[in-house]
């Protein structure tokens, strides 16, 4: 077992299929990450992250791979935890191997609280929940993980639209793709800075975040770099401020998919229908620039009644539960 380096290309193509290979084996649908977007972050980076890659090898080949990521702009006492074993060589001892030497970084880092995913069928026990459960792991958070398909969905976006026009009069909806307008990055970074207050994060010892234009273009920057685009909408009320956001985002190198990112309505301007305009409003966007995106994913906590309620209406329909599971280290 070694720390690899992702500018590697054969090493870190590699590490790539371990991750692609085990997930194809339990998940749902198939989104994970292009190859060559992750080439690209593998090699080079972000700013706001350092990325650890550690491999686990049999003589030359590598079979388990395992990342520990690690937040540098602020939650600086954690880490996001992430292990693979190739199907092929499971139920060997290497997953609890990688799993180690990873909390092993994380001390040695100065992070205190390491965090995992595990995913599996609604209602069940995934096989990564028990393991991670094995390691002292403990559940923080449930989401359930549902897809829409946007062709079967799409005639009935005209209805809502006219249903939520009465309800969210005196607001303007305004939309972009990749670049916050500059006069609407102040209310971009307010909006991002509520999202940890705001949504649900269960046990998740999360901090807030600290948002402003440099962080802003900066991970526009590196997000078009890997191929990734932002297709977003706001809502503007009259006195011009930012009241409401939702994020899709869509990866160039596999753009018949996209991910329905963070949808946020500020407290004092909820019960107005602005969610779900938003949302209709954003997929219309979505289908103007990438009309060959049929089918979006999106993660809602079961105790968020209000989102889950939106995204009934829009077709969302639950396809695998996401556990996220936090250990003390």
């Amino acid at each position: 077992m070694r720390e690899i380096d992702g500018g590697d290309t054969p090493v870190a193509r590699r590490f790539w299929e371990i991750g692609r290979d085990a997930e194809a084996a339990y998940r749902a649908y198939d989104f994970f990450v292009p190859w060559a977007t992750a080439k690209i972050v593998l090699s080079k980076g972000r700013t706001d992250t350092d990325l650890l890659l550690l491999g686990a090898f049999d003589g030359q080949q590598m079979i388990g791979a395992a990342s520990v990521a690690m937040p540098l702009l602020d939650n600086l006492h954690l880490a996001y935890v992430s292990v693979h074993v190739h199907p092929e060589h499971q139920r060997h001892g290497i997953g609890r191997a990688l799993a180690g030497a990873c909390e092993v970084a994380v001390r040695q880092r100065g992070r205190r609280v390491a965090v995992g995913e595990s995913y599996g069928r609604p209602g069940s026990r995934g096989v990564g929940q028990h393991f991670a459960e094995s390691l002292g792991y403990a559940v923080a958070l449930e989401d359930g993980i549902k897809v829409v398909d946007l062709d079967a969905t799409e005639p009935t976006w005209a209805a809502m639209e006219q249903e939520v026009a009465p309800r969210s009069a005196g607001y303007t909806l305004v939309g972009w793709y990749d670049a916050v307008p500059p006069e609407h990055v102040a209310g971009y970074c307010r909006i991002s800075e509520a999202f940890n207050d705001e949504a649900p994060s269960g046990d998740l010892e999360l901090e807030a975040e600290a948002w402003d234009e440099d962080r802003v273009r900066t991970r526009e920057a590196e997000n078009l770099s890997a191929g990734r685009h932002d297709v977003s909408t706001a809502a503007i009320a009259r006195d011009g401020t930012m009241v409401g956001l939702t994020e899709i985002g869509i990866n160039e190198n596999a753009s018949h998919r996209g991910f329905q990112s963070g949808t946020l309505v500020l407290p004092d301007h909820r019960g107005r229908a602005l969610g779900l305009a938003m949302k209709v409003a954003n997929q219309r966007s979505l289908r103007t620039r990438f009309p060959e995106c049929t089918v979006l994913m999106t993660g809602n906590a079961g105790v968020n009644v209000a989102m889950n309620a939106v995204n009934e209406r829009l077709g969302y329909r639950l396809v695998e539960t996401c556990v996220e599971l936090q250990k003390e280290l």
